[in-house]
């Protein structure tokens, strides 16, 4: 679509206005204008030169919405924005003259620098949250992309200009100002550049070549193909720790034009090959769009990114191209030259074009490394996969979660093995960016700060020490003639100490408070070359399920008691000597009891029963058996008289007087004989 002859204006008819907030119009015309940067996903800029009646100041028109408006057809075209930079050149026969840089929308996220965290958003949210914060006029704002939440994206030490720029190329998203009516322009973000083309009405244009003569209708006058020689391929590998496996991913170009190399990238923070091949193909579509370009120069108004353009009556290039950059000039002060066989244009401009089956992308930037540690403050504490959330302290103002669950780096780990140290909430630690990146933060270590003092300073300089956050200790002191290791619990109620001082070197176990046990599924074994001594305030119990065993190899064994000295056993208790005597003394009275049988036997020797001064009594409930075996004797003997049965069953009475008393006395034998 074109002006036609009808429709086109005098040369003392204006072509184009400028419309600013709070200034009256018919105080100023417009002379001329240029562009800068006029193209998809880039920020477009409009030098305006005016010619007015009165001085302006700065103060009224810096900051002020603008609208440039262009002639066109029946429905004139316009670029809105703010006024961003004024120029007054002074004054002349005509008037007062000035230059006014008319600027997007997008130029109020260029004047904030944030430093944000954003945790559990998709890429929308945090775009139309970074627009809100920055000022812009959301009525203005229509964004129609989705995509998968992310876990933490950080924003430092950026503007939000380069902020959601980086953002929005990283996804492929493709966006631009659109002006459907007159001053009424919209930031539009699209999935893709078909997407936003549907979004904007496309242009019909026939190519004219220059041949001097004044043409009835809008043109395309220079027709030039672009091609380059560049990168062919993409390739991507990451690593997730959540996730470990091959996440390398590739493409491939597509296009005829000769290329080369491969752009390797590693570290791009993804999570999966699918999320992987998706950051891979956004920048191997982006130089695809770079290989072959058309580049068209028109006198069409219309033309902006992101339109369509239908090209025809072109010898080679007929069909439909995407219009992704547009270079702007109009000059109705005395026209503008664009060679030598075409004169007095009052506007022109020169388009980049790419064919319409070329998935548009801007290329990505760079991903951004900040290789830098910062404090930060441990908001949650340890997670069931042993994380924590930190705060970053220069976050301002971000959304969700301080952090995305964070891994504290420790000095010894594996598979079923390792240590970690749980930090409390509010510990000070030092944090960074894995391979720079601080989207994916790591945990240093802890730090030590006024509120948190360190437990090792120039009080006890050889201390090594850990303390728990209950007080639990372990002291390695490496204190000169006074080393030792102590293990203990809080306030110290529970102790092992590994003394090595000089000449005193022991080791102790104590427990102020409570019990000490000692086990083991096999053997415990107690050794010392001098001397073991077991004290206790109460009781000393010695119990085994099998057997119980005393030993003095050189010495002797002594059970001693205050008061009674009890053995018992279920089963036997045995006494031995394999050398020696078994000797057992008392200062009273020895009692030695059964409740069944008791067998006094010696193998070798004899048995001696003594009572230096008192009786020996031998009682019995049933019957009293004494035997005797071999070629000995039994014998009975006091005070000269004696009872003797020998070994061949005699038995002799010898007595100063015998006296057998009893009511029946009966003597049998085959001879009965007298001295």
């Amino acid at each position: 679509m074109g002006i036609s002859a009808a429709d086109r204006l005098k040369a003392n008819q204006s072509h184009f206005f400028a419309q600013i907030s709070g200034v009256p119009d018919g105080v100023f015309k417009v002379i001329g204008f240029d562009s800068n940067n006029d193209a998809l996903c880039e920020d477009y800029a409009f030098n305006i030169k005016i010619l007015s009646i009165d001085a302006i100041e700065a103060s009224t028109v810096i900051g002020k919405d603008i609208t440039l408006e262009l002639v066109w057809s029946t429905t004139n075209r316009s670029m809105s924005g703010i006024v961003t930079h004024y120029t007054a050149h002074g004054k002349s026969h005509q008037g007062y003259h000035y230059t006014l840089r008319l600027g997007s929308y997008l130029t109020l996220l260029k004047h904030r620098r944030s430093n944000r965290v954003f945790t559990q958003m998709t890429p929308a949210a945090i775009i139309q949250t970074v627009l809100q914060k920055a000022g812009f006029p959301m009525s203005k704002a229509q964004i129609n992309v989705s995509g998968a939440t992310l876990d933490m994206v950080v924003q430092y030490d950026e503007s939000d200009f380069d902020f959601l720029s980086r953002l929005m190329r990283r996804y492929g998203y493709v966006y631009g100002f659109i002006e459907a009516n007159i001053g009424e322009c919209k930031l539009l973000i699209a999935k893709d550049s078909a997407s936003f083309a549907n979004s904007c009405q496309s242009v019909n244009l026939s190519y004219v070549a220059p041949s001097g003569q004044v043409r009835s209708t809008e043109t395309i006058f220079a027709f030039s193909q672009k091609a380059q020689f560049i990168t062919a391929n993409v390739s991507m590998d990451d690593y997730n720790y959540e996730s470990p496996g091959n996440l390398q991913v590739s493409t491939r170009q597509t296009s005829s034009i000769p290329s080369c190399g491969t752009d390797s990238r590693y570290g791009e923070n993804y999570a999966s090959t699918e999320s992987g091949k998706a950051l891979a193909q956004v920048r191997q579509s982006a130089f695809d769009c770079q290989r072959e370009t058309m580049i068209v120069d028109t006198d069409c108004r219309a033309l902006r990114p992101g339109v369509i353009l239908n090209v025809h009556e072109h010898p080679q290039y007929d069909g439909r191209y995407l219009v992704v950059r547009v270079e702007h000039v109009g000059d109705q002060g005395g026209g503008v030259e664009y060679g030598t066989h075409v004169k007095s244009l009052t506007y022109k401009n020169q388009a980049t074009l790419v064919a319409l089956s070329c998935d548009y992308k801007a290329m990505p930037f760079d991903q951004r490394r900040v290789f830098a540690t910062f404090n930060a403050v441990i908001e949650q504490e340890v997670d069931d996969k042993g994380r924590y959330i930190v705060k970053l302290p220069f976050n301002q103002d971000g959304q969700g979660q301080q952090s995305k669950p964070t891994r504290l780096i420790q000095p010894y780990g594996g598979a079923g093995h390792g240590m970690h140290f749980a930090l409390s909430q509010g510990t000070e630690v030092l944090v960074c960016g894995e391979n720079g990146d601080l989207d994916r933060p790591v945990i240093l270590g802890a730090l030590y700060n006024e509120h948190s003092p360190s437990p090792v300073t120039s009080q006890n300089p050889t201390q090594n020490k850990l303390t728990t956050r209950s007080g639990h200790t372990l002291l390695m002191d490496d204190k000169a003639g006074q080393e030792k290791i102590e293990l203990a619990t809080q306030d110290g109620k529970n102790k092992l100490t590994l003394d090595a001082s000089a000449g005193s070197q022991y080791a102790i176990l104590h427990s102020s408070e409570g019990d000490v046990k000692v086990s083991a599924k096999e053997k415990i074994q107690l050794s010392a070359q001098d001397d073991i001594t077991a004290t206790s305030g109460k009781n000393i119990n010695v119990a085994a399920k099998e057997s119980v065993q005393m030993q003095s190899r050189e010495g002797n064994v002594t059970i001693q008691a205050a008061k009674d000295c009890q053995i018992s056993s279920d089963a036997n208790i045995r006494l031995q000597a394999n050398e020696g005597n078994v000797s057992i003394n008392t200062d009273t009275t020895l009692d030695v009891a059964a409740k069944q049988d008791m067998r006094f036997y010696s193998a070798d020797g004899n048995i001696v029963f003594e009572a230096g001064k008192g009786d020996i009594s031998i009682s019995s409930g049933k019957n009293l058996s004494i035997f005797g075996d071999g070629t000995g004797s039994i014998q009975l003997s006091q005070g000269g008289g004696s009872i003797e049965i020998d070994a061949a069953g005699n038995l002799t009475i010898d007595a100063k007087n015998l006296t057998l008393s009893a009511t029946n006395i009966a003597i049998k034998g085959s001879a009965i004989s007298n001295n």
